[in-house]
């Protein structure tokens, strides 16, 4: 292995690093109530008037969405997504951050 595939290694461990910790942030602190499920499969985590993000359950996996009101954003709840997703600085990352952040008020 030469410097600039250590180098590349490094990086990737990084990111696998925070992919872990994401997804584990997102099964200990997201919270899905039935009473925010929306019957098209939503389950709505926080909306305004224009904005909302929201939660889906397809085929035994969950996808973070952003819906607002000039960008949207998808982020699919599994290690190789979340690594995939870290790696090309996908912004709906940053959004799905601060979805499975802990909160202070529980």
């Amino acid at each position: 292995m030469n410097y600039e595939e250590t180098v590349e290694l490094e990086k990737n461990i990084k990111i696998k690093n925070k992919a872990e910790k994401l997804y584990g942030m997102f099964l200990k602190n997201v919270k899905l109530e039935v009473g925010k499920y929306k019957k098209d499969g939503k389950f709505i985590f926080w909306s305004d008037s224009h904005n909302k993000t929201y939660f889906t359950l397809e085929n035994d996996v969950f996808t973070f969405q952003s819906r607002f009101l000039h960008e949207s954003y998808d982020v699919t709840m599994t290690l190789d997504s979340l690594f995939t997703k870290i790696k090309e600085n996908y912004r709906g990352i940053d959004h799905l951050e601060q979805a499975v952040k802990p909160n202070p008020q529980t």
